[in-house]
């Protein structure tokens, strides 16, 4: 591969969506409640959602690299900085380049919206450097699963709420506790196919400290959960309903997942992040559809 194809793989473009699925729901929410939408102000967002991602994705490279975990053992994707294709101190002049352009697009955001923004943002960047960098990694103590349910589920979903709404509401905390299980599901799937190289590189995530099973347990019930909160949604917006169309995939990979071993865990990361963008795009086309469907609903006293 060239040099610039490298650098696109090392940005992991097929779980991106993680970032931008929880982002665009919670605007859709704040366009259902309010009906409009500063368009300037959500694309900005949107471009720190993804390029913060992009940060935490090259700082896990070059700090699993420096610590062993990127090994010739590993069954995931061949990593650019392991096999010499970008060197570390490039990475690193990356991620610091991508860290100040996101710091300029959050305070042109923080301008626009309030300083609330600014602390929020800031944790955010801060968490993407402490996943795999420092003295005790979030990744390698086992707060990987908890850090993705949280900073790739609620935490944009009411972020991108708030600054279209200036308020919080409980549908966007909803939808962003499934886009941000889902994305806990992503990584525990990583995890589980990476367990026996993370063992021995002293990287103790969940896998690691549970065992397989338990941890084939958890990434079950992360995987379906969001049906469970689509359910729930549901009785008020009958419409989100749509999004159980993606039952029978999300259900396939849990069963899966039980007798997955090696390579195998890679197709299901790929179907598991292929289904989230699916799940984003039917709850989106729900929300807005809630709207028509209101406006048409007959009372009969």
């Amino acid at each position: 591969m060239t040099q610039l194809q490298w650098w696109f793989r090392a940005m992991r473009p097929a779980t991106l969506v993680l970032s931008i699925a929880p982002t665009a729901v919670g605007f859709a929410w704040a366009w259902r409640h309010a009906q409009q939408l500063d368009w300037f102000s959500a694309v900005l967002t949107l471009m720190c959602a993804v390029s913060l991602q992009i940060i935490a994705n090259g700082v896990n490279e070059l700090g699993d690299y420096r610590r062993g975990a990127d090994t010739p053992e590993r069954f995931g994707p061949v990593r650019a900085i392991a096999v010499g294709a970008i060197a570390p101190r490039a990475m690193q002049r990356a991620v610091v380049v991508l860290s100040a352009m996101v710091l300029t697009l959050g305070l042109v955001l923080v301008a626009r919206v309030g300083w609330w923004l600014l602390v929020v943002g800031v944790s955010a960047l801060v968490l993407a450097w402490l996943y795999t960098s420092g003295s005790r990694p979030l990744a390698y103590i086992g707060l990987g699963e908890v850090v993705a349910l949280v900073f790739f589920g609620p935490v944009p979903a009411l972020g991108a709420y708030a600054i279209a709404h200036s308020t919080v509401a409980i549908e966007p905390l909803l939808s962003g506790i499934a886009f941000g299980a889902l994305a806990a599901a992503v990584l525990g799937i990583n995890n589980l196919r990476d367990i026996n190289v993370d063992r021995a590189a002293g990287k103790y995530t969940l896998a690691v400290q549970f065992g397989r099973h338990r941890a084939t347990r958890l990434v079950q019930l992360l995987l379906l959960l969001p049906l469970a909160i689509v359910a729930v949604m549901s009785i008020q917006y009958v419409t989100v309903s749509v999004a159980i169309v993606v039952m029978p995939i999300l259900w396939s990979i849990a069963r899966q997942l039980q007798h997955a071993h090696g390579r195998q865990y890679n197709g299901l990361l790929v179907r598991t992040a292929l289904a989230t963008g699916m799940f984003a795009v039917l709850l989106i086309a729900g929300i807005i559809a809630s709207k028509t469907w209101s406006d048409t609903v007959v009372e009969i006293p």
